[in-house]
């Protein structure tokens, strides 16, 4: 049961370009039947107008705050700038969405209802679905932390109602993601030490740290399209999955675990044996920018938040 009144849900959609996939990611908010939220576009730059047409559809559809930054910031400090907005209006939820998503009606409701249902919940996430058809793109998310290494669960498969349990997970994929303020109150923002990729895990593992869980609930549903700004196995991808993930690894992995498990595992698996088959691909670029995270993961000086120890 949803209290009375209705708690305020901040949305704060961080783009950069793909004007035509926010546009179908609002009009897929209009549709929501919970009434009570705000929407907030962090421009990152764009270079496709998103702005000027976000502002032109704002005045016949729904408001929209728009912050507009003249480049391109990375992901994690778009959605900070975000996220401190939202907190100006005093919302008790905030909801983090990428803008190549598209929300079902009742997925605010069903994800607002969950959290207020448990109190121990301090971040809860849907289904998220592939662009197309019932293709699971996550059904939840499993980690082994020490090393870093995210699993979506059930990414891939088609949807028969395996993966329609509430449960605990490791962490709760940014593409949607819906925190209680008093989360961000006690973990803070996402760390801008990870300019893209690994900030949700950063995020979760840092809430459970401080003894909330996180969880998936099945009935809401998403579709995200994914990868479209950085391009999935890209030179960009290459370069900040590797260097967020030693980052996370050297903030949140304790030192004899770090130098006897978490390192040969990337140096083997996340390091030679990506770059032998982009070697034999003749992919310059992309090895290029895999060393480049490699070394930049290892000298980057970390300026925010470790994790915290909790007796």
């Amino acid at each position: 049961m949803l209290p009375t009144p209705l708690p305020l849900v901040s949305i704060v959609i961080p783009v950069w370009n793909g004007i035509n996939d926010t546009l179908e990611c609002l009009d897929s908010l209009t549709t929501l039947t919970y009434p009570c939220f705000s929407i907030i576009v962090v421009d990152n730059g764009s270079t496709d107008g998103t702005s000027e047409i976000v502002e032109t559809w704002s005045k016949s559809h729904l408001e929209v705050c728009i912050i507009r930054h003249e480049q391109n910031l990375g992901f994690t400090k778009g959605c900070n700038a975000g996220i401190r907005k939202a907190l100006t209006d005093n919302p008790q939820y905030l909801l983090l969405l990428n803008n190549d998503t598209q929300v079902t009606p009742d997925f605010l409701t069903l994800l607002v209802e969950a959290a207020e249902a448990d109190r121990k919940a301090g971040m809860v996430g849907p289904k998220v679905y592939k662009s197309e058809g019932k293709t699971i793109d996550s059904a939840g998310v499993h980690a082994i932390s020490w090393l870093a290494q995210p699993f979506l669960i059930g990414h891939g498969e088609e949807d028969s109602g395996q993966y329609d349990m509430r449960k605990p997970v490791a962490y709760v994929t940014g593409c949607a993601l819906l925190i209680k303020r008093a989360v961000i109150e006690h973990v803070g923002l996402l760390d801008e030490d990870y300019v893209n990729y690994f900030e949700d895990f950063d995020w979760g593992y840092r809430a459970t740290r401080y003894g909330y869980d996180l969880l998936y609930i099945p009935e809401a549903i998403i579709r995200h399209k994914g990868s479209l700004t950085s391009g999935l196995w890209s030179p960009f991808y290459y370069y900040h999955n590797t260097r967020s993930r030693i980052l996370f690894a050297r903030k949140h992995t304790p030192l004899l675990v770090f130098l006897c498990a978490f390192l040969p595992y990337l140096l083997s698996y996340r390091y030679l044996l990506p770059a032998l088959r982009l070697l034999k691909k003749h992919r310059w670029a992309h090895l290029r920018a895999l060393h480049r995270g490699l070394v930049d993961g290892f000298t980057t000086p970390l300026t925010h938040q470790k994790a915290v120890d909790r007796e």
